[in-house]
């Protein structure tokens, strides 16, 4: 078994998945004719995410630190400039176990947790 996809909320499924599309790269594998409509977006490993559509609210969803789902990349510093340069704005970075591990989170424009990680070992399979 592997994990196929996750699943986040947002009021515009649309446009959530263009900005997936746009800030990391990935593509449209699913849509459905529902307003809004579902829809799955891959990397191009096939990882998955899929936008259900929510009723607005007043109140954005706070997860904090608890919900978030991360991108692994190998060079934060480029990347962490990548995502600023597409207009993201990033928390402050935090690192752990020596620095061989650093995180920074960031939110999409729906407001569910993101996050990039650089791991100098990769965790353990």
């Amino acid at each position: 078994m592997h994990l196929e996809h996750f699943a986040i909320y947002a009021e515009d499924t649309a446009a959530l998945a263009d900005w997936y599309c746009e800030t990391f790269g990935m593509k449209v594998v699913f849509r459905n004719e529902q307003q809004p409509p579902t829809i799955f977006v891959a990397d191009e490993k096939g990882m998955c995410i899929e936008m259900i559509g929510r009723r607005p609210r007043a109140q954005p969803i706070d997860f904090s630190d608890v919900f978030h789902f991360a991108f692994l990349v190998d060079d934060f510093d480029a990347a962490a400039a990548e995502l600023k340069a597409k207009g993201v704005a990033l928390e402050d970075e935090l690192s752990f176990e020596g620095g061989t591990v650093r995180i920074c989170y960031f939110s999409d424009p729906a407001g569910n947790r993101l996050q990039i990680v650089h791991r100098d070992q990769p965790l353990p399979t």
